[in-house]
């Protein structure tokens, strides 16, 4: 189960990034004359530089089977935030567990420093802020801090499908229809054209074996994905790939699993900007050695609005008393 886990991250890592958050004529009117893959294409494209952005997310868990874990149901989960590129945000949180606690709080990063507002750690640690220098963190963790390049990856993937006989798109779907709707966005009511795409696990042990083995053997791909692992852990991992027991297990443990829905949804504005992104995850599993059952639902959206109008991140003034410096912890 670790083995799939670890195989389903990276994967996942991939096709979460390529997705993204993310004309002449009014680009939900020209959608209209537009193939699917033709809107995708420039959604993808339009996406890549759109860095900037607030954002509203709700998800909802439930899950059944998992109850001596800890992990019950149903959870929620809401953020808003503003982000002004990949290493300047503020992000709220507030999470319902489900087990009659609710937990809050605040993000900031910015100048390379992360704030985390987290009032419930003072019942436990005295502070109610941890702070920390990242590119300290990172030396001291051992782990250099990279925010992944969409145009790298986009790359990248391309060249796994021009070198393999494979394409992320044997997993993830792109749906041939496509819908003109409206659909509100952080309470505004927008045009937009729908596009879904629908995950299929079908031949997927292939899909990932391949990709998994593609990243090993290109540089730049393996720096993206693989980074922060030692040249052991790559070696295991490659040993993994060549090995039929491994394939199997894999393949074992996805055809355990039953997919009653996997989809992702994507509404486009006239700028071809994605401004809002559904999800629905309903996944079923018995484990093949145990028999044990469990079922996991996730179901939510992201909004994206004010799209080029965050201007600045500001750390609030905290009392240092209250602040625990987690690069004084090491």
């Amino acid at each position: 189960m670790k083995k799939l886990l670890s195989l389903l991250l990276i994967l996942t890592l991939a096709v979460g990034i390529f997705v993204g958050c993310g004309g002449d004529k009014d680009g939900v009117e020209a959608a209209k004359e537009m193939t699917t893959q033709e809107v995708f294409e420039k959604v993808q494209e339009v996406s890549q530089e759109m860095t900037n952005a607030s954002f509203l997310a709700d998800f909802d868990l439930e899950m059944t089977g998992l109850e001596e874990m800890g992990l019950a149901g149903p959870m929620g989960l809401t953020m808003t935030g503003d982000i002004k590129d990949a290493e300047n945000m503020k992000i709220t949180m507030d999470i319902d567990t489900g087990m009659g606690m609710a937990i809050n709080g605040d993000l900031y990063l910015t100048d390379n420093t992360i704030l985390i507002h987290a009032p419930l750690l003072q019942q436990f640690m005295g502070y109610a802020y941890l702070k920390a220098d990242l590119e300290t963190l990172a030396e001291q963790a051992g782990t250099p801090i990279t925010q992944p390049d969409p145009d790298k990856v986009k790359a990248i993937l391309d060249r796994f499908e021009e070198s393999t006989e494979y394409s992320i798109y044997d997993i993830v779907k792109l749906d041939d229809a496509k819908e003109t709707v409206e659909v509100v966005v952080n309470e505004e009511t927008l045009d937009a054209t729908k596009l879904t795409m629908n995950v299929d696990l079908t031949g997927a042990d292939d899909v990932i074996f391949a990709f998994v083995d593609f990243i090993i053997n290109d540089a730049e791909a393996k720096e993206l994905f693989l980074g922060s692992m030692t040249d052991e852990d790559i070696a295991l991992l490659q040993e993994e790939m060549a090995n039929e027991e491994s394939r199997a297990e894999l393949k074992k443990a996805l055809e355990a699993i039953t997919i009653n829905e996997f989809s992702i949804a994507i509404y486009a504005n006239a700028d071809y900007q994605s401004i809002k992104t559904e999800f629905v995850v309903d996944l079923s599993f018995t484990d093949p050695e145990l028999g044990d059952e469990f079922s996991v639902k996730l179901t939510g959206f992201m909004d994206y609005f004010n799209i080029g109008g965050v201007e600045e991140i500001v750390l609030p003034e905290v009392d240092p008393s209250e602040i625990l410096d987690m690069n004084e912890m090491y």
